[in-house]
């Protein structure tokens, strides 16, 4: 959709009187949260017509405009970029960084300008799946909010918002020293919900699993969060190696649920423990996988999946890129990869599961998968590490090159990170075997058993 001459001289002709006025800050703001607001209505229409598809081209040409008008600058001072920039944080963090920027390189001790920078940069990062560029987000981020730190005046912003990026990062103690210095303040903690959860999964992962099994314990969640704080109590007692509270969670949790999800759960944190053969023999014991028509039971056909995964994943003694555990997964995990090979006569479909270019290209693309995420991880890593030397026939690379994210193993990083993430994520399962297995990949590729 073009936007006509007219209205684009019009938008400049606006934004040149915006310059030689030198508007206050507080305009600013006002028109970059009408922007913001504007685009963020019109981007929720599931069926846009076309002339809401022309107000949306529109829009985004009149945030253009705004954005270039206020890194140029003119007559700015550090108040008119924090103005510019806030009301954009949420929705356009790009076009946000881009302001915040600009500020910084004129006024490169303004606090509030590097805390804009960072919450721009973790919002980005945030939003993409775990790769090489998510880390690199991540980390710029973090030295942005280091920066606002050495800055006046101290406000609780940056230390939130460096206590988040460092958990992303798996830096755990220093992310809790940051957790507890912005609870400090009143509107931080008021910004910092569901606190026990926080800090109990920030000591699970930092190698304190006593300490949060003490703060899960003493937790009075409302009734929303009561599973979650149970499974988090499960997972730190496995960590812990704390039989007694394993055995009354596990108790707790599948009296109330004997879901595949739960079973899940429960197997993984047995086998967290060192209790490899009780949770083969609950997984062996998990219901056949079924047909069916609900979202619900298509959720639990994803979990029984995942619990094939994981007793795989169990019973598995050769990680090496050429061994039996790649294609093995990806049937457990349910995988296909079907394209048409048209060398053939006549063309037919051919099934790419064993190949792991076609596996790396699927686990990098679909959308995310909560129940088996953890299995797609580690069906990514055995890819990239099989990938070298792996000669793809022809139709197959004309198949894949259409694909829209490529995986690199220079993503296995981020990838870990992630895994390590979801520790503390009671949504997802398979997350202590997920972890572990993905720090044992991490090193050299192992070699194939002879």
């Amino acid at each position: 959709m073009q936007i006509p001459m007219s209205h684009l001289v019009s938008l400049l002709a606006v934004a040149a009187s915006a310059i030689a006025q030198a508007p206050a800050p507080e305009q600013l703001a006002q028109q970059a949260h009408g922007l913001a607001q504007q685009l963020a209505q019109l981007g929720e229409i599931e069926k846009p017509s076309d002339e809401q598809k022309a107000q949306l081209a529109a829009k985004q040409q009149e945030l253009a405009v705004f954005v270039a008008t206020c890194v140029k600058g003119e007559g700015f001072d550090a108040q008119h970029f924090i103005e510019a920039s806030s009301p954009l944080l949420e929705g356009n963090p790009q076009e946000a960084l881009a302001i915040a920027e600009a500020g910084i390189a004129k006024f490169p001790d303004s606090r509030f300008l590097f805390d804009h920078v960072g919450f721009a940069h973790s919002r980005l990062a945030l939003a993409m799946r775990p790769t090489a560029a998510r880390l690199a987000g991540l980390r710029a981020a973090e030295s942005a909010f280091r920066k606002a730190l050495q800055c006046k005046p101290d406000t609780w912003h940056a230390h939130l918002g460096l206590y988040q990026v460092l958990d992303h990062l798996g830096t755990c103690d220093e992310a809790l020293r940051e957790l507890d210095t912005a609870q400090k303040d009143a509107e931080g903690a008021a910004a910092l919900t569901v606190p026990w959860r926080r800090r109990a999964t920030l000591l699970m992962r930092s190698g304190k699993a006593k300490d949060a099994i003490a703060i899960l314990k003493a937790a009075t969640p409302g009734d929303d969060d009561e599973v979650d704080r149970q499974i988090l109590l499960l997972r730190a007692a496995a960590l812990a190696k704390d039989a007694a509270t394993m055995e009354a969670t596990t108790k707790q949790l599948r009296g109330a649920d004997d879901s595949p999800r739960m079973l899940v759960e429960v197997a993984d944190a047995l086998a967290c423990a060192g209790r490899k053969d009780d949770a083969l023999k609950l997984l062996g014991a998990r219901p056949a996988r079924s047909k069916f028509e609900t979202e619900d039971e298509r959720v639990e056909q994803l979990h029984l999946q995942s619990a094939a995964a994981l007793e795989l994943v169990l019973k598995t003694t050769d990680w090496g890129a050429k061994g039996p555990t790649r294609v093995a997964l990806t049937k457990a995990l349910g995988h296909s990869f079907n394209v048409m090979d048209p060398s053939s006569k006549p063309p037919k479909n051919v099934d790419l599961s064993s190949s792991p270019a076609a596996m790396a290209s699927l686990c990098a693309n679909q959308p995310a998968s909560e129940p088996k995420d953890w299995g797609n991880r580690i069906l990514l890593v055995l890819c990239l590490r099989a990938l070298p030397g792996y000669k793809p026939e022809k139709f197959e690379s004309t198949a894949l090159g259409a694909q829209r994210a490529k995986a690199s193993v220079d993503d296995i990083p981020a990838l870990i990170a992630a895994a390590r993430f979801a520790i503390g994520d009671p949504d997802q399962t398979g997350v202590l075997a997920g972890a572990r297995v993905l720090e044992q990949l991490a090193g050299p590729a192992a070699p194939a058993k002879k």
